[in-house]
């Protein structure tokens, strides 16, 4: 198989996932795009971090933050370290909603997974680990 149709495969898979969890996600107040944003938000990442790793841009994610904040799941401090830069928090809210948010992942991986035997699922995840651990 070409590198490119491995990468396609992927692609089609985590969309299947996200696709499959919009509706449990909804129900929580967000969408993908904003539970992945505040998975981000508890590792302790700032702004610009955010968006290299989402690959989104800045003022989307800027954007974005500030919707999460109006919603009362994140507050924005000032980072002790450097008073120019912001730090940025989940609240108690917050992380009620994250923890939903992965729920719902979690549920629609787990009904995408009943396609596979427990064997295949098994060697999935044996290759998946492997493909981690390799530089």
């Amino acid at each position: 198989m070409a590198p490119n149709g491995f990468l396609q495969k992927l692609w089609r898979v985590q969309r299947r996932l996200v696709e499959d969890a919009r509706p449990c996600l909804a129900e929580t107040g967000l969408d993908p795009k904003r539970a992945f944003l505040l998975a981000q938000v508890e590792r302790g990442l700032r702004p610009g971090e955010i968006a290299d790793r989402l690959h989104l841009p800045p003022p989307s994610v800027s954007h974005l933050l500030a919707d999460l904040e109006a919603a009362g799941w994140l507050v924005r401090e000032p980072d002790p370290e450097d008073r120019r830069r912001q730090r940025l928090r989940l609240t108690e809210a917050g992380r009620a909603r994250l923890e939903a948010a992965r729920r719902c992942l979690e549920a629609a991986s787990g009904a995408l997974l009943q396609a596979l035997s427990e064997e295949e699922r098994a060697t999935l995840f044996a290759l998946l680990d492997r493909l981690e651990e390799e530089p």
